[in-house]
């Protein structure tokens, strides 16, 4: 599941308590008197301590560009690719990089290609840190060196990076910067309202551990099973694993960047985040529930987004309510409607106003701070248009439900449209 806050917005219980816990978090980080703790143990890790793993399929315009990123940062001995059921020039390009480059026909999935680099290379035993990188990701030079230092703290099991993108400044609109513009919106709005505050050590909570750019400790991955059959993503079932084997904590820095790609289509969208959405529910169908403060927070939230996403899709019929009042003309199919929400939704205390502000202007006041913030003044345009993809984004997680519960999977990946880098 793609999580949204209600409307879109930060408003709601758990945005608004992971909002002041992330803001306590960030002040006591910045305190000068507050004293760096020292950790006692073992050598210092480095970056010959990492192998970077990463799963391809169909990835032949940006697989090189995502190997020459890392080659910034590691030995190109240090990575591992698997060019899983490619119908494509993946293997040959990733060939070109002289890296270690394997081939399975026919795919297996990316859980199963991660799990054959992972035995075929022994890299458990050779390597401390493994580095679980999307072949469509650039990690940001400054990576390694920044995730490096979470890891004095042994209590860390794994960290993992923020996604960004290169956002190209343009003056006419364009269809494919509105998809790309409503995603990195909305990933902001999770980093700074949600995730900054769950990862910190005196809560850790975080659902999701974002498969595209993460570190994990070698004696804690080992521990997870990254090939759990009949699930669309591994995503969120290593982070149920995670919580409920009680492996350690999750580290987190916006500083950590991977450059990632955006659909910049509806198709596209619709296919990645209904693949979230059931491969959470298939998550949580597999793992379970459990006391703890990790699935209270997931609780609250999840029911949260439950019911923002039902308020969404019938809001065209509450406005079709509100207005039928003001037509000029009778209708017996629009009067019988109107009795309908008047006598059973709990509607009758709304009126246009609260609506146009409560679901669209807070939410566009947010959507222009974000867009001033990252330097990205068409987000002014593109944020007036967004609650069609609130709309949307509704519908995919309410049709996710029962696929995602009753459904079965075989666990094999398709990937969007992807853009020359």
């Amino acid at each position: 599941m793609k999580p949204i806050s209600p409307f879109g917005l930060p408003i709601g219980i758990s945005v608004s308590v992971w909002s002041l816990v992330g803001l306590l978090r960030l002040i006591l980080n910045y305190l000068p008197f507050r004293k760096k703790r020292r950790w006692a143990w073992g050598r210092k890790l480095g970056p010959s301590d990492i192998a970077a793993v990463l799963p391809a399929h169909n990835e032949e315009l940006v697989i090189r560009s995502s190997i020459q990123a890392l080659t910034k940062m590691l030995d190109k001995k240090q990575i591992y690719v698997v060019s899983d059921g490619s119908k494509d020039k993946t293997y040959r390009r990733a060939r070109m990089e002289g890296c270690h480059v394997s081939r399975l026909e026919p795919g297996r999935g990316k859980g199963r290609a991660l799990v054959y680099l992972l035995t075929r290379y022994h890299l458990f035993d050779r390597y401390k840190l493994i580095f679980i990188v999307d072949a469509d990701t650039r990690i940001d030079v400054t990576c390694v060196k920044r995730a490096l230092p979470l890891f004095k703290d042994p209590d860390i099991g794994v960290c993992f990076a923020s996604s960004r993108i290169r956002w190209p400044q343009h003056f006419i609109p364009r269809l494919k910067y509105y998809f790309i513009a409503y995603r990195e919106r909305l990933n902001r709005l999770l980093q700074y309202f949600l995730i900054y505050g769950q990862t910190w050590k005196y809560t850790n909570v975080n659902y999701v551990i974002p498969g595209f750019a993460t570190i994990y400790r070698s004696n804690v991955l080992k521990q997870l099973e990254i090939d759990t059959p009949g699930l669309l993503i591994e995503d969120f079932n290593l982070a149920f694993q995670f919580h409920k084997k009680k492996l350690g904590k999750i580290g987190y820095s916006p500083s950590l960047i991977g450059w990632d790609q955006y659909p910049d289509n509806l198709v596209d969208y619709w296919k990645q985040v209904r693949r979230w959405n059931i491969g959470f529910f298939q998550t949580v169908k597999k793992n379970g529930l459990w006391f703890s403060m990790f699935w209270l927070a997931l609780a609250t939230f999840t029911i949260e987004v439950f019911l923002n996403s039902i308020y969404i899709l019938f809001l065209p019929f509450l406005l079709l309510f509100l207005i039928i009042p003001m037509l000029p003309v009778s209708n017996q199919i629009l009067d019988m409607f109107s009795f309908l929400y008047r006598n059973f939704g709990p509607y009758q205390s709304l009126n246009l106003r609260d609506i146009f502000i409560g679901t669209y202007l807070i939410d566009y006041m947010f959507t222009v701070i974000i867009g001033l913030i990252g330097r990205k003044p068409q987000f002014i345009f593109y944020g007036l248009f967004f609650f069609f993809m609130h709309f949307a984004t509704s519908l995919i997680l309410l049709s996710s439900i029962i696929p995602g519960f009753f459904g079965r999977s075989s666990g094999r990946w398709t990937s969007p449209k992807r853009q020359t880098v």
